[in-house]
């Protein structure tokens, strides 16, 4: 699936900034896999209670998969806990927001709490994914972004990550794409161990709030 997908050289023919690869940016990925080792008696056992409860209450197929753009624009395919009805047929260009695409009433209580998220723990252990950077996105809309807005591109200089600097200032979903780039490349300027632990510690304390606020 991924290898039918048109790479990022295809993308952008115009000059970029370049973004030195340092010695962070090889520790990252060691440092993600050491995170989600020490937190797997929390997520592993969550992990499989929510495939156990989407087999009983939806049923099969219990992931979702989407080839998504990686590091200098390589694709890979991206996992999720399946929230759409079975006979849903994603399509290259979908756009989620409120209304679209159509879910379970199991699959929008999982969407509530980003459990839905929980598989690409998987993807960042494998490498394509941090577990901070800017979030991956579908190619058909990375060639959108970058028609309108070019500097979009220059997010693809390091892996996407589960969360990122827009996640946690509120860009995320269906908002501002100008607002998102720009925290995202003001990301890269800075990153290092010190911005990848803040941006932590805050989607942390941003999806404990969202869970509270959800859950009332």
């Amino acid at each position: 699936m991924a290898g039918h997908t048109t790479s990022f050289a295809s993308l952008a023919t115009y000059p970029q900034r370049a973004y030195a690869r340092s010695a962070w940016d090889a520790a990252q990925h060691v440092l993600d896999v050491l995170l989600i080792a020490a937190a797997s008696p929390v997520w592993v056992p969550l992990l499989l209670l929510v495939v156990a409860l989407k087999l009983v209450i939806d049923g099969r197929p219990v992931l979702f998969h989407h080839v998504r753009l990686g590091r200098n624009g390589c694709p890979f395919v991206l996992y999720k806990i399946r929230t759409t009805p079975h006979d849903f047929r994603p399509q290259p260009d979908d756009w989620s927001d409120e209304d679209f695409p159509p879910r379970t009433g199991f699959g929008r209580w999982l969407r509530r709490f980003d459990l839905d998220e929980l598989p690409q723990f998987w993807n960042v252990i494998r490498g394509e994914m941090s577990l901070v950077g800017p979030r991956p996105e579908m190619p058909a809309h990375a060639r959108t972004f970058i028609s309108g807005i070019p500097e979009y591109a220059e997010r693809l200089a390091v892996r996407p990550g589960l969360t990122g600097l827009a996640q946690v200032r509120g860009w995320r979903g269906n908002t501002c794409m100008r607002q998102r780039v720009a925290s995202d490349l003001e990301y890269l300027e800075g990153r290092g161990v010190v911005s990848y632990g803040l941006i932590l510690a805050k989607t942390i304390r941003v999806e404990w709030r969202r869970a509270i606020r959800n859950a009332c």
